[in-house]
């Protein structure tokens, strides 16, 4: 925690902070929150031989049995962890605190964009290894800073793998920020768009070229250096490009690649966000906790298609 000397500085400016944060979280973007009132609990899942799309003989004669049709239901579990930090706020702290700091503010903050973080982390992890999602590894003479690779015809056959597995054209990319950069930068992509703009290559324009609604490019970070070492900070989302399916709105009898199962029952809670203050006087401090209960989970691996080593470094 700071000393009561960091905290107190010598003519401050009261508009004037400085502040390391993560910006370009995309987990609620591609594992929508659905919201449960139970910590654990089941669902179903409809039809996992595809017997809807059998072609089934219907013709009947007068009289005759018409031919009887069924399918499969199986049913899935999740469990949502409780997933907390807490922080103290001494008093010494709070009294010499300058305007420009908000003890309790700025303690709430850091421990929600840690919670934040860890949930970035974690889906990412596993998007990347979760053996059941379908994917390929480029080597290096189809990376994507090599001009003479062809990513359009990649994402194009992953586009179909996935329309032909989970009968949803993926309408969703990730792409990490050095990966989107060199997408864009493309001999066949500039070719493709030099006579539609004269500006830089977007999010928007590049979802277009690619078919899609939308092109996510996580700007996120991770500090890797252990404590006390100047800091590492290296890409959350790293050297691979995801394609998926992502619904506008999660609902029953729908495909959804993943999503996070988030806890709504504690009191007090805030889609899903719980923030504690408590006194703790045998230590003169204020404590702030702030938790959330969630499960990430991977509803569909078939709505989702993963390019590993898309480029050589995402730094």
């Amino acid at each position: 925690m700071p000393d009561v000397s960091q905290v107190h500085i010598d003519t401050a400016l009261t508009n004037v902070s400085v502040a390391y944060r993560n910006t370009d979280l995309i987990a609620d973007e591609v594992a929508p929150p659905i919201a449960v009132r139970k910590q654990s609990d089941k669902y179903f899942v409809y039809d996992p031989d595809r017997e809807f799309l059998r072609a089934t003989p219907d013709a009947r004669s007068p009289g005759a049995e018409a031919n009887e049709v069924n399918f499969q239901l199986s049913s899935d579990s999740y469990f949502c962890e409780d997933h907390a930090l807490e922080a103290a706020i001494p008093d010494e702290e709070r009294e010499n605190a300058d305007p420009p700091l908000q003890p309790d503010i700025d303690r709430t903050e850091m421990l929600a964009d840690k919670i934040a973080l860890n949930r970035e982390i974690a889906l990412e992890n596993l998007l990347r290894t979760n053996a059941n999602i379908q994917g390929t590894s480029l080597d290096p003479l189809d990376w994507w800073t090599n001009p003479d690779s062809d990513p359009l015809a990649q994402i194009r056959d992953a586009r179909h793998v996935v329309l032909g597995s989970a009968l949803r054209r993926p309408n969703v990319a990730i792409l990490p920020y050095a990966v989107f950069d060199a997408l864009r930068n493309h001999p066949k992509v500039v070719e493709r768009i030099k006579y539609t703009t004269a500006g830089v290559v977007g999010e928007e324009l590049l979802a277009q070229l690619l078919d899609l609604e939308r092109v996510l490019v996580p700007r996120s970070f991770k500090n890797v250096a252990r404590r006390g070492q100047a800091p590492t900070c290296v890409p959350v989302w790293g050297n691979t490009a995801w394609l998926l399916y992502v619904p506008q709105r999660p609902a029953l009898k729908q495909i959804i690649g993943v999503a996070t199962f988030v806890w709504s029952g504690p009191l007090g809670s805030e889609n899903g966000w719980l923030v504690e203050r408590w006194r703790e006087p045998r230590r003169k401090a204020d404590m702030i906790r702030v938790q959330r209960y969630y499960d990430h989970k991977l509803i569909a691996p078939s709505a989702i298609y993963r390019i590993d080593n898309v480029i050589e470094s995402a730094s």
